[in-house]
């Protein structure tokens, strides 16, 4: 669980998890694992990986050259939906970072700078990305 940040009692955020990553994970009392991957991003089920480990598992399929508004909505459904706390992941967390961090705009009225550098403490860079940087303008402005 190096790789992971825990962003607070509920949340821990990272890249694609190891089969290690997951027993630590069950060990720190983590409950559902919340896959931001495409199902063909991975050359093993990660559905399968996680309920090897005994947790919880959500997909909410993230393609980041085609972000939507409703990814947030499910990740905000999956995390009040399914027993906390949760691995939320992606291939290398970027994406993770961005789902979480426009919930987080969504529920406390963050402007764009605001969610980028939120961002930026939790340690990534939403504004390198055209993509990510568009969408968080676009849904804070909404």
């Amino acid at each position: 669980m190096a790789t992971f940040k825990q962003i607070d009692e509920q949340i821990f955020l990272g890249s694609q998890p190891a089969q290690q990553d997951l027993k630590e994970a069950k060990a720190l009392g983590i409950q559902t694992v919340i896959d931001l991957r495409m199902p063909a991003e991975s050359h093993t089920s990660n559905e399968e990986m996680t309920s090897s480990n005994d947790l919880g598992y959500v997909n909410i399929p993230v393609n980041k050259s085609a972000l939507a508004a409703r990814q947030i909505d499910e990740l905000e459904h999956a995390i009040s939906g399914t027993p906390g706390p949760y691995l939320v992941h992606c291939a290398t967390g970027a994406r993770a970072a961005l789902l979480l961090m426009l919930s987080r705009a969504r529920q406390n009225k963050w402007t764009a700078e605001q969610t980028f550098t939120e961002a930026r403490r939790i340690g990534y860079n939403l504004e390198d990305s055209d993509n990510f940087s568009g969408f968080v303008r676009e849904v804070t402005a909404s």
